[in-house]
């Protein structure tokens, strides 16, 4: 990365922070500092957003610990910085060097004091022991590789039953080995069993517990350049300080994705960014696309777009351009990888493509910092960087066959999970993109909403839905009314215990099937019936979804014998969606507690009408 450009920015975003505008020095640095940055730039850059107010900015709470038997003081400016840049407003708490088992397992130890959210534990190939003989047997390595993921596992299941999420490294493997050639070629080689260690961590890991690929991630930045000795036999560095923002940047992606703040859209160029050439004045013969060098590479891209989208990223197309040459590729192209249906909102035309591009976010539901956009054109670049600071915008090589490296170098949408219906997401996207144009047709909304023709189910948290259940309330932002992120397993534990009700939602309509689209944790306090967590995917916003949950809740008071319904709002920066939903809903209000705005309803009121049909 240019350090002229990157010097200009940390200039720029100190001059923001002067002035009193984190909003702009948050903008500016996610625009100008990369993971490639030179460690003493990320280094400066931490330092200055250690004067912006996280929480004043509505950045989201994070408490991170950490432990690990190596020295990782200087990790932590570059993950502070990280975390901050994805959304964060962190306080890691680092324990004593080498006490990982006693942390763990000591309910009075600093780390539990600490009550964090998310643990993670730093462990390298040293952590393991997985002393073989040359010559020992394949049992005696799968024994040995048994008995290290079981002492993993373990504390694992401790933190995991105090209800924190857990992070841990898979073994990176190291750059030497007296075997030689042997060390992964033959059974009994260290990394033969490393790598066969890695595999049975990722197979044992139970939800609730996250893998981080460090070993990828080392081999990625070069595993010469991410292990100094100098270092270790000094002071226990297992990583290279010059490769730690590496790390931070990395570590802070996942951590994005495992809390809900990944990015979830990708918003694509076509000309010159999924083929060669103009298609307008080039014609569908003459783009560049699988017929040469520079046609390979469009297809490389498109394909690693279209495993993206399989995935369960959005994909949406923003191109200047008439609107039948723009999609003749797609339709038509004997070598393209996407088609018009991978797409759930295409836009080509000659506006503006910042306006383009808010566009999309709006016809989605979703935040702009939910995109990240890919153009060929640096100046189409510039100008959503400049008029949409909250859309994420790579920079693009010029030769298409680094396209990839330089999509994948953001780490934008780094997730914990899969589920099918992230498979689905796109056509959920396109389908809801559907229903907004048969809106149109309607005079009244009553009219739109009767032919919709709604049905929803309802369960609790079985093991098909619970982990959705989770995911759901991890990512949901702007229809969520509290901000509380409860792990799966404590999700787990709440609807075991008969004080509480979870809840799920499931809709579908004439256009197809929506999925899971709400979440309810609902707790009994006294004669109370208290919403602890309200969640709803904003696809379905407006459309008597939300008063149907209201009835679910005033079923379940009234099934407890409740006599008031308590709900509570925490505003957040990205929840003032939902800052009318109890008024509107009839609530009165209650006064406030501890930030939160509390609202009251009597549970023997009467149903609230809605147009959603309850399939029991």
């Amino acid at each position: 990365m240019d350090r002229t450009r990157v010097k200009d920015g940390i200039a720029r975003a100190r001059t923001a922070v002067a002035e009193g505008d984190g909003p702009a020095a948050l903008a500016i640095l996610r625009a100008t500092i990369g993971a490639d940055t030179d460690f003493l730039d990320q280094l400066r850059a931490a330092r200055l957003l250690g004067g912006v107010d996280g929480a004043a900015l509505g950045l989201r709470p994070l408490r991170l610990a950490i432990a690990g038997a190596s020295t990782l003081d200087h990790l932590v400016p570059p993950l502070q910085l990280w975390l901050t840049l994805a959304g964060f407003a962190p306080t890691i708490h680092l324990a004593p060097f080498d006490t990982t088992t006693a942390s763990v397992i000591d309910p009075g130890s600093e780390l539990h004091a600490f009550r964090p959210d998310l643990v993670w534990l730093f462990t390298t190939h040293r952590d393991h022991d997985l002393s073989l003989r040359p010559g020992a047997a394949p049992d005696a390595v799968r024994a040995a590789v048994a008995r290290a993921v079981a002492a993993r596992v373990a504390l694992w299941d401790a933190l995991r039953a105090q209800g924190c999420l857990v992070m841990e490294n898979n073994a990176p493997l190291p750059e030497d080995d007296p075997a030689g050639n042997l060390a992964g070629a033959a059974a009994w080689g260290a990394r033969t069993a490393l790598r066969l260690l890695n595999a049975e961590l990722a197979l044992a890991a139970p939800s609730g517990v996250v893998l981080f690929d460090l070993d990828q991630v080392a081999a990625r930045h070069g595993r010469h350049a991410w292990h100094d000795a100098r270092y270790w036999h000094h002071s226990k560095h297992a990583v290279a300080p010059g490769a730690s923002g590496v790390l931070a940047h990395a570590a802070s992606r996942l951590i994005a994705g495992a809390r809900g703040l990944a990015r979830k859209c990708l918003v694509l160029d076509l000309d010159n960014t999924l083929w060669g050439g103009v298609i307008g004045d080039d014609g569908l013969a003459g783009i560049a696309l699988g017929s040469n060098a520079a046609g390979e590479a469009f297809v490389a891209f498109q394909a690693h777009v279209k495993a993206l989208k399989d995935r369960g990223i959005i994909l949406a197309a923003c191109s200047k351009n008439e609107p039948d040459a723009a999609s003749l590729p797609f339709r038509e192209h004997p070598d393209t990888v996407l088609r018009l249906e991978d797409f759930a909102v295409f836009r080509a035309g000659w506006g503006n493509k910042a306006d383009a591009v808010r566009d999309i976010a709006a016809t989605l539901g979703i935040g702009l910092d939910s995109l990240v956009f890919v153009d060929d054109n640096p100046m189409e670049r510039d100008i959503v960087r400049r008029h949409l600071p909250e859309v994420a915008v790579p920079e693009m090589p010029d030769d298409p066959a680094h396209y990839i490296a330089a999509l994948e170098a953001g780490a934008w949408f780094e997730a914990i999970a899969f589920n099918a219906e992230d498979a689905t997401r796109t056509r959920l996207y396109a389908e809801n993109a559907q229903r907004a144009e048969h809106r149109a047709a309607f005079v009244d909304m009553d009219g739109y909403l009767a032919s919709l023709e709604m049905v929803a189910t309802t369960g609790g948290a079985d093991a098909f839905h619970l982990p959705r259940i989770a995911q759901l309330i991890g990512k949901s932002n702007q229809f969520h009314l509290t901000g509380t992120r409860p792990t799966e397993a404590e999700i787990d534990a709440l609807a075991r215990d008969p004080a509480w009700t979870v809840l799920h939602i499931r809709l579908r309509d004439r256009f197809g099937d929506n999925g899971l689209i709400a979440a309810l944790l609902l707790r009994q306090q006294g004669q109370d019936l208290a919403i602890h967590t309200w969640v709803m995917s904003c696809r379905v916003l407006a459309r008597g979804v939300e008063e149907f949950t209201a009835n679910l809740i005033l079923r379940d008071s009234q099934r407890r014998g409740a006599t008031r319904i308590l709900g509570r709002f925490v505003p957040s920066a990205k929840n003032q969606l939902v800052a009318g939903l109890y008024p509107r809903l009839g609530f009165t209000p209650a006064g406030e507690e501890a930030g939160a705005r509390l609202f009251t309803a009597p549970a023997d009121r009467h149903p609230w009408p809605t147009m959603v049909h309850h399939d029991a």
